[in-house]
């Protein structure tokens, strides 16, 4: 079975495979093997989302392009994945709350769906950094935590979290969550 990805963050391609261990004896034949397949789509999301419309949209997106990238190389994969993260922003009492989420879109080229993660509370701090002042949020974390690198870590959940959830676990949650209907197609019937 070959899933193609849309990203080659290793991180992410990690979270696929994770995820993908827990329910492939629903999906795969009884010889048969998961191969994971890496590619650098786009995406048409912001480089910085700030809604759950434009994660979604976002993660949705790569998967399309990577649908469109296989059929022009003349390939196909019975899965294609798009993952997006970021913050969504809403108002609440007159308050500006950022919390943190990660989306995945899963498609088999015909029916498509979505799943995300839990949300994290951002502190106004480093909202503040990425919202106001355009500073890239792997930038304002590795500021904020005093270390370099953090996004190809544990992430900004893992900073938040103090590495309970990190940024490879939300994206498992939400890839758990997208695969659903179709490792569990009783329930999506």
């Amino acid at each position: 079975m070959k899933i193609a990805i849309g990203t080659l963050r290793e991180l992410k391609v990690e979270a696929v495979r994770e995820a993908f261990e827990l329910f492939k004896s629903q999906l795969l034949r009884d010889d048969e093997v998961a191969e994971y397949l890496p590619y650098d789509v786009s995406s048409s999301a912001p480089r910085m989302p700030t809604s759950m419309k434009e994660l979604m949209e976002g993660a949705q997106s790569r998967a399309e392009s990577l649908i469109l990238q296989l059929k022009k190389e003349k390939s196909e994969a019975d899965f294609y994945v798009g993952m997006e993260g970021g913050f969504h922003v809403i108002e609440d009492r007159g308050k500006r709350m950022t919390f943190l989420q990660s989306w995945a879109f899963v498609t088999d080229g015909h029916r498509g769906y979505l799943g995300s993660s839990g949300n994290i509370l951002v502190p106004s701090r480093i909202a503040t950094t990425v919202l106001d002042r355009g500073v890239e949020l792997g930038i304002a974390i590795d500021r904020f935590a005093k270390e370099t690198n953090i996004r190809s870590k544990q992430g900004t959940w893992g900073i938040l979290t103090q590495d309970i959830l990190t940024r490879k676990h939300s994206f498992v949650i939400a890839l758990i969550c997208a695969f659903a209907p179709f490792y569990n197609k009783k329930a999506y019937e």
